[in-house]
């Protein structure tokens, strides 16, 4: 059976300390592990709920690197369930037999796998988003005591919109920068379209970068790669800003994310979306600038032809071009989100959205480690797992 309020929570909304204890005896089906998005929310879970049991349903081929995080943490055995599965196919992809015992026994599911990457191609993105979404909708509608589903999705949803868009938007008539992006939108219709059987409720947040901390394994950014490139470029000269510099840049980090899920789950509304977003976000410019200040390097005010001459006779493969700071569309064109809903929820579970400055220091960090590691440049992705970050 489903209800419209995920069910009674402990006194975290009148003074209390932070979230915890809210889902005890649960079983909380996670789907997206060993993504780090999904790394940081079972995390989480396993210090907040230490009641709750913990399924996880993982590719097969991702099966040995999901058991490998998983025992170097602390989280104890009896509480964790691995099921080797496949979160867009029919039936998750599971025997009956298992796929019963979701239907029987789960309360809980945080989805948190869904692709962005603008890359990706088209077949691949339908395949994961909406295959995704489906099957959330079919378990919903057998299950037996789900009360609520946390679907993580994206500002990309919005595609080309210009201006600030609300939570319960989703048609705009906007055009989609790629094929992630319109598959996207396409789960969330599909989810809006099953609601009386499915109780969802939608996060949507800008682009998502590592914890905090930098702890982990990162994965490959746009903003990444363009940090390396600042911590690559000749020291000698002054460098020149790139066009765009002035424009906002968005981000929020995945401890943060799973924070949010964790809270929508606790406190949201069967059928509502909430946004997440940073107050206070930097400008390119800002963090291009203290980026050249972690490197030693440095850079110009204004764009200088000239400068930008000299940095090219020096060192040809340097370049800040509109080409190179592509990758960070996503990140600096996103509509901008009002968070309205969402700032009500993280008022009640007394959380609050951290600035990309504030934990910049563990992004660099995170890049010096791509850089080392070699790991600047992601292989093509062939596999749906594979592509959910």
């Amino acid at each position: 059976m489903t209800s419209d309020a995920p069910g009674a929570v402990p006194a975290a909304e009148d003074g209390g300390a932070e979230l915890r204890g809210c889902f005890d005896g649960d079983v909380l089906l996670v789907t997206g592990f060993p993504g780090y998005r999904a790394r940081a929310l079972v995390e989480l879970l396993a210090e907040r709920e230490p009641g709750a049991s913990l399924w996880l349903v993982i590719p097969p081929a991702a099966l040995e690197a999901a058991a490998r995080l998983l025992s170097s943490s602390e989280i104890p055995r009896e509480r964790l369930r691995l099921i080797p599965g496949e979160p867009c196919a029919i039936d998750l992809g599971l025997s009956r037999q298992t796929y019963a015992e979701l239907v029987a026994r789960v309360d809980r599911w945080f989805a948190l796998y869904q692709a962005v990457d603008a890359r990706l191609s088209r077949e691949l993105s339908f395949r994961v988003n909406l295959g995704s979404a489906r099957e959330i909708c079919e378990l919903s509608r057998v299950a037996e005591s789900l009360s609520h589903v946390a679907f993580l999705s994206s500002s990309v949803v919005f595609g080309d919109h210009p201006g600030p868009v609300e939570e319960e938007q989703l048609r705009l008539g906007q055009g989609f920068k790629s094929p992630a992006a319109e598959s996207l939108a396409a789960a969330e219709s599909l989810l809006q379209r099953r609601l009386a059987e499915t109780p969802v409720s939608i996060v949507r947040t800008p682009a998502i970068l590592g914890a905090r901390q930098g702890s982990g394994e990162p994965r490959t950014s746009g903003l990444h790669r363009l940090l390396a490139q600042v911590a690559a470029a000749p020291s000698q000269v002054a460098l020149p800003l790139p066009p765009g510099a002035n424009r906002a840049l968005q981000a929020l980090p995945a401890d943060f994310v799973a924070q949010s899920m964790y809270a929508v789950s606790a406190f949201g509304t069967r059928g509502h979306a909430y946004h997440f977003a940073d107050p206070d976000p930097p400008s390119l410019a800002d963090v291009l600038e203290q980026a050249a200040a972690h490197f030693g390097k440095r850079f110009e005010h204004g764009f200088d032809a000239r400068a930008l001459g000299r940095i090219l006779l020096r060192s040809p493969a340097f370049w800040l071009s509109q080409q190179s700071t592509g990758p960070l569309s996503e990140w600096t064109e996103a509509p901008s989100l009002s968070t309205r809903g969402g700032d009500r929820l993280l008022e009640r579970a007394r959380l609050h959205a951290p600035s990309l400055l504030a934990y910049l220091g563990g992004v660099l960090r995170e890049t010096e480690l791509l850089v080392s590691q070699a790991r600047l440049e992601d292989r093509p992705a062939t596999q749906p797992f594979e592509v959910v970050a």
